[in-house]
Order: C-alpha cells, then sequence, then structure tokens
C-alpha cells in the first residue's frame, strides 16, 4: 500500500509545497513503484507531461523500461495515476474545510490559500498538457475536476447565503469572478512587491470582498 500526502510549510515567510510518502513496503516493487510515482512527478511538474519520456522518469526513478511497464502501459496512465492522488486529495481537503467549524471568512481565506498553493511550482507547460493537449486526453478529466471542485464551492456560497453569512443580494457569480480575479492578482509581481508575503495580499483581497474600502467603523452608518 502506498500513499502520498501533499503538506505546505512555510519557511522564512514564503509558501512552500513539499510532499511527504508513507507506505508500508511489501516488496522491492512497492519501492520501485514509489520511486517512479516521485520521479515523473517531479519531472511532470517541471517540464510538462510532454516533454518527459519514459527514459528520462526510469533514470531518474533508477529502475528499468521493463519494470516501468509492470505498473504503468504508457506515459500517459502514470500521469493520470498521479493527477488522480494529488487531486483527490485537495478534493478531501476541500470538503473537509467547507464542513469544519471554521468562520466563514475564515473557509475563504483557506480556500484562496489551497487555490494558490496548488498551483506552486507548476510549469506552463504541465498546465497545457493539461488542458490543451488533446493528443494526451487529460483535459476531459480536468473538465470533471474543475465541474465537481465548482459545485463544491457553489454549494457552499449557498447554504452560506441560507445562514445569512452573505448578504441576499449579492450574486453567486460575482463572489466566483471576484475570488478568481484574487488568484490572478497573486500572479502579479508587482503587486507582491507591496506586500510582505503572499498572504497579506489574500487578506487584503479578503477585507476588501467584506468591507469595501470604507473604514470598518463606518460600515454601518
Amino acid at each position: 500500500m502506498i500513499d502520498i500526502y501533499i503538506y505546505c510549510i512555510f519557511v522564512r515567510n514564503k509558501l512552500y509545497i513539499t510532499y511527504f510518502v508513507y507506505y508500508y513496503m511489501e516488496s522491492i516493487e512497492d519501492k520501485k513503484l514509489l520511486n517512479i510515482l516521485i520521479a515523473a512527478k517531479e519531472l511532470f511538474w517541471k517540464y510538462g507531461i510532454k516533454r518527459v519520456t519514459v527514459e528520462e522518469i526510469c533514470r531518474e526513478a533508477k529502475v528499468s523500461k521493463m519494470t516501468f511497464y509492470k505498473f504503468f502501459s504508457n506515459k500517459k496512465k502514470l500521469a493520470e495515476a498521479i493527477i488522480d492522488k494529488v487531486v483527490g486529495k485537495s478534493l478531501k481537503e476541500f470538503r473537509e474545510l467547507v464542513e469544519s467549524d471554521k468562520t466563514f471568512q475564515e473557509k475563504i481565506q483557506q480556500m484562496l490559500v489551497m487555490k494558490l498553493e496548488g498551483t506552486k511550482d507548476i510549469s506552463l507547460e504541465f498546465i497545457n498538457d493539461l488542458y490543451k493537449n488533446k493528443d494526451l486526453g487529460l483535459h476531459l478529466k480536468m473538465e470533471e475536476i474543475g465541474k465537481e471542485s465548482m459545485q463544491i464551492f457553489i454549494d457552499f456560497l449557498e447554504d452560506s447565503k441560507k445562514k445569512k453569512l452573505i448578504r441576499k443580494e449579492v450574486r453567486i457569480e460575482f463572489i466566483l469572478a471576484y475570488t478568481n480575479s484574487v488568484t490572478q492578482m497573486m500572479e502579479n509581481p508587482e503587486l507582491l512587491k507591496v506586500y510582505e508575503k503572499p498572504e497579506d495580499l489574500i487578506m487584503e483581497s479578503l477585507n476588501f470582498l467584506f468591507y469595501g474600502i470604507l473604514p470598518i467603523n463606518e460600515q454601518s452608518n
């Protein structure tokens, strides 16, 4: 049995993503499979799926091509396995956050952080392979994942409206568009320079969403 867990850590005010692998190694074959998964994830995230060859994965994992094909019929199947593992855990954490006892503001903040973390250390080549490379066919899987995560978020917002945590006149579509714009702001290097750390920009954007530009003590006036 093999489980891959993704964790986020802060080092000197910078956000890094790392992962720890916990596994019960029933045989040498399990260790070889683990090495393939780790090597492929590192290479795919950095160079994309199309550019990376099976030979490069095997070299990095220190296994033979024969061993590779014992576990995966092709590179696409390997990519699917890694995506299922990483995304599956992310969706689980997303649901747990929605169902947690955190306040509405805390949940929105954490959702933005999770979205930011999900794009860290991922190359443009990898993103293009996931969403635009029709030959790989992974775009269909990513569309399904996107719809599932979006529905979880929409259900959360609608439930929050029913609980009067959101003003009834605020449209869900506006909140969706705004949270997407915050993600885009996080990719603006000039804007990031204004803040000590990315989390400060997230908090600023959330305060703007919740309170606007007026001083908080004037909100009720």
